[in-house]
Formats: C-alpha cells, sequence, structure tokens
C-alpha cells in the first residue's frame, strides 16, 4: 500500500482494527451462532455484517466514480498538506438503515470473514485514490446526514 496522508492512514488504521476484530469474533462461529438474533426485530450477527459490507461496498461504489471523474479532469493534484484532518461528521438524522444497505444476506461465517477482507480490499485502493485529490472538492449526499458532505 502506498503512503497515505495522515487524515486517510487515521481512517485506514481504524477501518484496519475493526475489520481485524469483527474476523476475530466471527473466526469459529457457528451458523447457529451466526444467524441468532438477540431479541425480535434485533438483526443477527451475519445480517449485521451484511449491513456493513453494503455501506462500505456502497461508499466505495460512489467514491469510484467522482475520483475517476477528477482525476480526469487534471484534478489529481495530490492531498493538500495543511489537511491534517478530517472534520467530525455531524450527528445523524437518525440512526434507521436506509433501504439499499439493509441487511440482505445471512451468510455462513466464513463467507463473511472473506467477504470482509476483500471489501478491505477495495477500500485501500478507494483511499489510495483518494489521497490524489483534494477531498474537500468532492461532495456526497448521506441519508444519515443530511446535505451533502465534502469527502474531507
Amino acid at each position: 500500500m502506498t503512503e497515505l496522508p495522515k487524515p486517510l492512514s487515521d481512517i485506514w488504521a481504524d477501518l484496519s482494527a475493526q475489520r481485524s476484530l469483527l474476523i476475530d469474533r466471527l473466526t469459529g462461529l457457528d451458523a447457529e451462532a451466526t444467524l441468532r438474533s438477540p431479541g425480535p426485530g434485533e438483526w443477527s450477527t451475519a445480517q449485521l455484517v451484511d449491513h456493513l459490507l453494503l455501506a462500505e461496498g456502497f461508499t466505495n461504489d460512489f467514491m469510484k466514480p467522482m475520483l475517476a471523474q477528477a482525476q480526469a479532469a487534471g484534478q489529481a493534484t495530490g492531498f493538500p498538506a495543511e489537511l491534517q484532518a478530517f472534520d467530525p461528521l455531524p450527528p445523524p438524522l437518525g440512526m434507521e438503515a436506509p433501504p439499499p444497505i439493509r441487511p440482505q444476506k445471512e451468510l455462513p461465517a466464513q463467507e463473511l470473514i472473506d467477504a470482509l477482507q476483500a471489501m478491505g480490499e477495495r477500500s485501500k485502493t478507494t483511499l489510495e485514490a483518494l489521497a490524489s485529490v483534494d477531498p474537500r472538492k468532492l461532495r456526497m449526499p448521506h441519508p444519515l446526514f443530511g446535505p451533502p458532505l465534502d469527502f474531507g
């Protein structure tokens, strides 16, 4: 992996740590434990991980064409040196997952682990591309935070 600017490196480190923790927790879970819901209306482990994978995948899918367009337009002038940290996100408008990222599958633990590892590679590629532009110039709508947010 190429060296990332500090704000992206911080995000990558946190994503990697959380992904590793999740993989550790999934390792060795049997099908019953993976599919068991803690209560009525509560997501099972498999559903929760599917939701996380969908959210991360949609973010990658949304960012990829925007980054390609910025690069094609000559905006890949590098990550701004003065940007040492990202602003915190605003408080969410709600906590309900939008329909496209509600759980759709209940996979066995090993398939979830494989999917998490593959998604990590996708996210790493996205962050490497993001390191080539000023993320503050790219905006993304987000259903939980209201108006479009810049990537920085």
